[in-house]
């Protein structure tokens, strides 16, 4: 069973989109914010991470950012409404990009082909 972290600030789409993976049989756990989901990639080392974008405390790139700096190396899926192309050009190294909002079949798809890469 793959280990998934779900970084996500919206309770309503943490819990809609934590338990769509759950039912599609995958462990999930969350955090509500950047600073405690770089927490729990460095001490649970999840075998995948889902991140939004925009959140508290720290964005989902400066999570990725700093998670890659300290040795991560395991997939990241970024989710957000803002267009990727308005990133900044240096952006954080993140395997997959999921514009907001998604569909279930998108994210589903999206998971096995990196899975597939694993």
């Amino acid at each position: 069973m793959l280990r998934i972290l779900l970084v996500e600030d919206d309770s309503d789409v943490a819990q809609v989109t934590g338990g769509m993976l759950e039912y599609a049989g995958y462990h999930v756990t969350t955090a509500s914010n950047g600073r405690y989901g770089l927490d729990l990639i460095l001490q649970e080392q999840p075998q995948l991470v889902i991140t939004d974008f925009m959140m508290p405390m720290m964005s989902g790139l400066e999570m990725i950012e700093q998670a890659r700096a300290a040795g991560y190396a395991g997939p990241i899926i970024l989710c957000s409404a803002v267009p990727e192309s308005q990133f900044p050009p240096h952006h954080a190294r993140y395997d997959l990009f999921l514009h907001k909002p998604y569909g279930v079949s998108t994210l589903l798809s999206a998971l096995e082909h990196l899975r597939a890469r694993m």
